[in-house]
């Protein structure tokens, strides 16, 4: 089945919105204050435009997905897009602005899509340091976390705890929760006695499942190399 799913999703479009998709839930407001660490980028010149989901990774980096992190941010205050942490209808927990986005090398090859490839940082103007960062992690369980947001729910964090995974390679792996547009970039976690660890990141979809590529060696190098601890 893994073969197939790779065939299909190296011309699907990343999460895309299909009106026949039922798109995950918002959480409670109590539940979702749990999840402060993820937030969604906001361009305050054209707030109409499309967006991605993201999680803090290191005080001043956001993990997202490849095709939300090309090009690089402009060096003008004023046109930067901001990551907004913990957004929930009109309150945010912190909001930062993007000054750095890096891609995997490896996104566009020959001009092909390369799917395990897909994702990347946004890196900040300073920390956030009043919010603790997820540790990376591999994906062992049966059942994992999705949380994100989408295009019908712009500022409510949706998702779920039990998205069973369907199938699974070395670099991607399915998900059996329904993504649309605003979900790319979204976290998928692994949860634990000890808490929460990030596992994927959404890339695109296949029949409103979730595809997401596995943390692996580009991820830990580079969010070694560009994470700040300062205050």
């Amino acid at each position: 089945m893994i073969l197939r799913v790779l065939l299909f999703i190296c011309v699907a479009l990343p999460a895309l919105g299909e009106s026949h998709l039922t798109p995950m839930l918002p959480l409670p407001e109590t539940e979702a204050a749990n999840w402060p660490a993820i937030g969604r980028v906001f361009d305050p010149n054209d707030p109409g435009r499309g967006f991605c989901s993201g999680a803090l990774v290191a005080p001043n980096l956001v993990l997202t997905a490849g095709h939300c992190s090309g090009g690089t941010a402009s060096d003008d205050p004023d046109a930067q897009t901001v990551f907004l942490a913990g957004a929930f209808n009109s309150t945010v927990i912190a909001r930062r602005r993007i000054v750095e986005r890096i891609r995997h090398p490896d996104y566009r090859r020959s001009g092909q899509h390369s799917p395990q490839a897909d994702i990347g940082l946004w890196k900040l103007d300073s920390p956030i340091t009043d919010i603790a960062p997820f540790p990376l992690g591999r994906p062992q369980q049966d059942t994992l976390a999705l949380l994100g947001y989408h295009r019908l729910a712009p500022y409510r964090l949706s998702g779920s705890t039990d998205c069973a995974v369907r199938d699974a390679t070395p670099d991607l792996f399915v998900l059996g929760c329904r993504v649309i547009s605003g979900n790319s970039g979204s976290p998928v976690l692994q949860l634990g006695p000890d808490g929460a660890e990030l596992v994927g990141v959404v890339s695109s979809q296949s029949g409103g499942d979730a595809i997401a590529v596995s943390i692996g060696p580009w991820s830990r190098t580079n969010i070694a190399i560009h994470r700040s601890d300062a205050p």
